[in-house]
């Protein structure tokens, strides 16, 4: 993917602001992760594909449900199947998108619901789409996968499990160990997922990689100018950070959640946001897919000063090598699960679990991911090389060294 500020939509909106402000403002979306529509659906592809392929039943099926917003009824949240919060519940599915007549936009569910639609005609035997209690209870279903793209201040999921469990069969099949719940997401904020993990159905999450904020991103001065160029654009927000004070930066090719700062997604106030009305398609270009290696080459510059990184990554060994020293970055700043080091990073999730773990083969990482001595050392060691433009190493480059010498 193109950096985003080098965009032209990007451009025009730095144009906006005066030189004071435009460096951070580059900061800013330069750290937003940038998800393709083929990165978002494989992603999903393949954590329900895990999901299906470990059924704690081979005999049992697995029923796949959008997130959706679920809006009280007289000061209560309803059951998620109508007539089921008491007695045995029966009948068909709910639809997998309701549209308010009088607001017909449709979220993110839109493209989950396409997604689940693709996976269950190509998976009929494992994979139900939205089914009712009668067709759950026929099928003997044994997994309820709830699917989304985030996972921000994780209200709207735990709304959804709390609806489910307002179903009385539901309860009594989860009490008898029939049934598990399961929250799958491309990403997630950590305190979204905390509060998704404390709900009463004990959902496991599943997630791709880590959501980066400005929490958890930026450090020192440098976040102070970032919170501060958020507070100022647009005016007077009564929420600068994005809803829940999450500070999200992060944006789907189908559109960036409301815990986006309102920086650049807002047009209150008379505000130009980057992405308006939430819509990313102004940055399209930002979406285009492009090499790991040049995605690498990024986050090496932005994490660890270095420049032409892509010289050295012009084969597996060297990518890991690049892909530990930014996970051993991440960990010198205090990070120290997965989650957060992918949201640092903008690697997979299982891809940091794998490197974590042959750095700590390699005694560069202790039992509980903090840098060891031998671990220091291996970064400081490639930070003194050429502080301004170091060289890294590669076994295809060749130095030159001067045989002779003539006079000028």
């Amino acid at each position: 993917m193109a950096v985003l500020s080098e965009t032209s939509s990007a451009i025009a909106w730095l144009n906006r602001f005066d030189v004071v402000h435009r460096e951070s403002a580059v900061d800013l979306i330069d750290e937003v992760l940038l998800v393709t529509r083929d990165d978002f659906f494989h992603g999903l592809r393949s954590l329900v594909d895990d999901v299906v392929g470990m059924r704690s039943d081979p005999a049992r099926k697995v029923a796949l449900y959008a997130e959706r917003p679920i809006k009280k009824v007289f000061g209560k949240v309803p059951s998620f199947f109508p007539n089921s919060r008491h007695g045995r519940a029966t009948g068909p599915g709910v639809a997998p998108i309701v549209v308010d007549p009088r607001d017909q936009e449709v979220g993110s569910e839109g493209v989950v619901v396409q997604f689940i639609t693709d996976h269950c005609r190509r998976n009929r035997s494992t994979s139900l789409s939205h089914p009712g209690p009668t067709k759950m209870r026929k099928d003997k279903v044994g997994e309820i996968v709830i699917l989304t793209d985030f996972i921000g201040s994780g209200k709207r999921i735990t709304r959804m499990l709390e609806s489910f469990r307002y179903v009385a069969t539901l309860r009594s099949w989860l009490s008898y160990g029939l049934i598990r719940f399961i929250v799958i997401a491309y990403s997630g904020t950590t305190e979204g997922m905390t509060a998704v993990c404390s709900h009463k159905l004990r959902p496991e999450i599943k997630i791709l990689a880590g959501c980066p904020t400005i929490h958890n991103t930026f450090y020192g001065a440098k976040r102070s100018k970032v919170e501060a160029l958020c507070k100022t654009y647009p005016t007077h927000h009564s929420n600068p950070l994005g809803y829940e004070n999450t500070a999200a930066l992060i944006a789907f090719a189908h559109g960036c959640p409301n815990n986006v700062p309102p920086i650049l997604r807002s047009r209150a106030s008379g505000w130009v946001p980057l992405f308006e009305g939430r819509s990313t398609s102004n940055a399209s270009s930002a979406f285009f897919p492009r090499g790991n290696d040049d995605l690498l080459d990024q986050r090496t510059q932005n994490l660890l000063g270095i420049k032409e990184a892509r010289k050295t990554l012009t084969s597996l060994e060297h990518r890991r090598w690049i892909s530990a020293m930014l996970i051993l970055a991440a960990v010198e700043v205090g990070l120290r699960t997965p989650e957060q080091i992918s949201s640092r990073t903008h690697l997979k999730i299982n891809q940091v679990t794998m490197i974590v773990s042959k750095a700590r083969e390699a005694r560069w990482l202790d039992d509980i991911t903090r840098l060891t001595r031998l671990g220091r050392y291996e970064l400081a060691r490639l930070r003194r090389r050429r502080k301004n433009a170091p060289v890294l190493f590669s076994t295809s480059k060749n130095f030159y060294y001067p045989t002779q010498l003539r006079a000028p």
